[in-house]
């Protein structure tokens, strides 16, 4: 998208340090902003957040990117609620920033692994509990995290693979009882929902994904 605005916007985290990020202005007239949080090590540039970036824009949204980084020595020595304070702290911060951009109507909210909590904790918050939200490789095994999806009134898509640690089937079924959420299971893929040594299906996932997400939004 050739006439794309691209700018970066003045966050600041919970320790006082500029949250790098990226706003994707739409050039028409946009009413609905998508914010993506990244993994850990998954960052918005790699395929699931990169291609649900694009699809995002292509429907007509304005997209912020927050590049948190939380691979860092003094994040990891945290106490456990400390991380997770941090963790939301940055989420509120980044968007209420992408929501001064221009009056929306609807808000979108992506998330990869680390980055559901980031909206769990604005889910939690009740600030936007009728966001649409997209929750890929969710930790399903951190029992607040559940209970804030299960807060979810909006469109909802789980995105799991089985083959990865953090998935949880007795969670995300509670979640989905709750919410009537949408879910993808994908057999075989782990955290990145990728198969190793599987570049075809790994392929096939992430199409399957990216249908899922496309119909969720729909």
């Amino acid at each position: 998208m050739s006439d794309l605005s691209i700018k970066q916007l003045e966050i600041t985290g919970q320790d006082g340090r500029p949250i790098p990020n990226e706003f994707l202005k739409h050039p028409g007239a946009a009413t609905e902003l998508a914010v993506l949080f990244p993994g850990l090590r998954y960052t918005c540039n790699m395929p699931l957040l990169h291609y649900s970036t694009r699809m995002l824009l292509e429907r007509g949204s304005d997209v912020l990117q927050l590049h948190t980084d939380y691979n860092r020595p003094d994040f990891e020595a945290a106490a456990p609620l400390e991380r997770a304070q941090r963790i939301g702290a940055d989420a509120l911060a980044g968007l209420l920033a992408g929501q001064s951009q221009r009056p929306y109507t609807h808000l979108v909210l992506v998330g990869k692994s680390i980055g559901t909590l980031a909206m769990g904790f604005l889910l939690a918050g009740g600030a936007v509990s009728d966001a649409a939200t997209i929750w890929l490789t969710p930790l399903l095994h951190q029992p607040l995290l559940v209970q804030a999806a299960c807060l979810c009134r909006g469109p909802a898509l789980f995105a799991v693979g089985d083959a990865d640690s953090t998935y949880d089937p007795q969670a995300l079924e509670r979640i989905r009882q709750a919410t009537g959420a949408a879910a993808v299971v994908l057999p075989g893929a782990n955290h990145s929902l990728e198969v190793p040594g599987d570049l075809q299906q790994s392929i096939r996932h992430l199409g399957t994904v990216l249908e899922a997400i496309a119909h969720t939004l729909a």
